[in-house]
């Protein structure tokens, strides 16, 4: 009997026990659900995939100036950290706006602000207002000290290698700022609703010239947004348009395929009409594998499927395979390199399609492609597009050619004379 009491007993305490754990495990389950931080539909700024920062984390990182959340408190930019607050100071003092002004209009974006980090921040709201309100005005009082050529001997920003270094960090995704909390704060400052118009001319070296109000209609989500922006092209991408692989540029040249600098600044405009290749100018530099690589972030994270930046980088990955065809395109101005040489150049293209993949099935550059593979494989344009080469490159050579030809018929002419008395 007491055998049997006992083992009831025990069976209950087992089933008390399992029920505890159980309790104890949803409870934990329900703390970390509450923990989980949802994707927000205003989520616009991202850290680079390990994919691509593995051996390129310098060129996602700031090096001069953290901006945002994201990098602040990095040692190695505590000196820029000290230099905000003086541009914080001029800022305030310039406008005679009130430091209390300055933290109800970044208190009011703070919560829409924070949705736009895809990551979770641990800040409270506090710490999270004082770097959005620091940085903030540092960049608007940067750009409006570019805008009136308001710099001095004593500015820290003086030198035209920190002035790009700062640019340069500006660019990157992960340091980003919400563009709506920079319009507004601008705009209760200086009472005008230019930011974005100065934002645009700050950066013009990265950006064709834009019709600011359309910009605006787009709503560019931060500086980086805004440089793809005013790269998109007006002409709708093709539905179910896949990649097309196109020769290189000496090839095609030796088909009989001209290459032309484009009259348009926007890169993606690239036309092709009888033989002739339309390319915009593009401008390499210290900064434009940094820009091109953040671009690729920024699309593969929020644009998937509208992959512009990308399917430029995999059309001229096509045409540059190595130095000369990077040196093709130079001569006929359509490539302006800062960089070493021309090799560098077909390397930044080569490396960087390899590092990005085409995801989207809308390539915008499949007419193109399509046209230039037609023109190459018809043997008559190569054949013609060797005479000319051969036999019509200079006035000296079309004087010969022509002279031989001239005396070829004289010399069948005669020969057909002679024998006409045989018959």
């Amino acid at each position: 009997m007491d055998t049997s009491s006992n083992a009831r007993e025990g069976e209950i305490q087992i089933s008390v026990n399992i029920e505890d754990h159980n309790t104890e495990l949803e409870t934990s389950i329900q703390e970390m659900i509450r923990s989980f931080h949802p994707i927000h539909d205003d989520r616009s700024i991202f850290r680079a995939p390990t994919r691509l920062r593995t051996g390129k984390i310098e060129m996602y990182t700031p090096r001069n100036v953290s901006l945002g959340p994201l990098h602040h408190g990095r040692k190695e930019l505590a000196t820029m950290e000290k230099q905000k607050l003086g541009y914080l100071q001029a800022f305030l003092d310039r406008k005679k706006m009130s430091l209390k002004d300055c933290i109800e209009v970044t208190e009011k974006h703070k919560d829409r602000a924070r949705n736009c980090y895809a990551e979770e921040l641990r800040l409270t709201d506090d710490e999270f207002v004082k770097i959005l309100l620091v940085d903030s005005c540092f960049i608007i009082e940067v750009i409006w000290r570019a805008e009136h050529n308001n710099r001095t001997k004593t500015d820290y920003l003086s030198s035209p290698e920190l002035i790009f270094d700062v640019m340069t960090d500006m660019i990157l995704l992960e340091n980003q700022i919400p563009l709506f909390l920079l319009d507004d704060l601008y705009r209760i400052a200086f009472k005008d609703n230019k930011f974005l118009e100065l934002s645009i001319k700050y950066f013009s070296a990265l950006v064709p010239a834009k019709d600011v109000d359309k910009m605006r209609s787009k709503e560019p989500k931060h500086f980086l947004d805004l440089l793809r922006t005013c790269h998109i092209p007006s002409t709708p991408r093709p539905k179910e348009a896949k990649y097309i692989p196109i020769r290189r540029a000496e090839k095609l040249n030796e088909a009989g395929i001209y290459f032309k600098k484009g009259s348009n600044d926007c890169l993606l405009d690239i036309k092709y009409s009888k033989g002739v290749l339309e390319v915009p100018v593009i401008r390499v530099n210290d900064g434009t594998e940094i820009l091109l690589r953040n671009l690729v972030v920024l699309e593969h994270c929020l644009y998937p499927f509208d992959t512009y930046v990308i399917d430029h980088i995999h059309f001229m990955d096509g045409l540059i395979d190595s130095s000369k065809d990077v040196d093709l395109l130079a001569k006929n101005k359509i490539i302006e390199s800062a960089l070493s040489d021309s090799s560098a150049v077909a390397a930044l293209f080569n490396n960087l399609a390899m590092q990005c993949a085409l995801w989207s099935s809308d390539y915008y550059f499949n007419g193109v492609s399509k046209k230039l593979n037609e023109y190459y494989e018809r043997p008559w344009h190569s054949w013609k597009a060797t005479f000319k080469r051969d036999y019509c490159s200079t006035p000296w050579i079309i004087a010969s050619t022509v002279a031989a030809i001239i005396l070829l018929v004289l010399t069948f002419t005669q020969t057909i004379c002679s024998l006409i008395p045989l018959f």
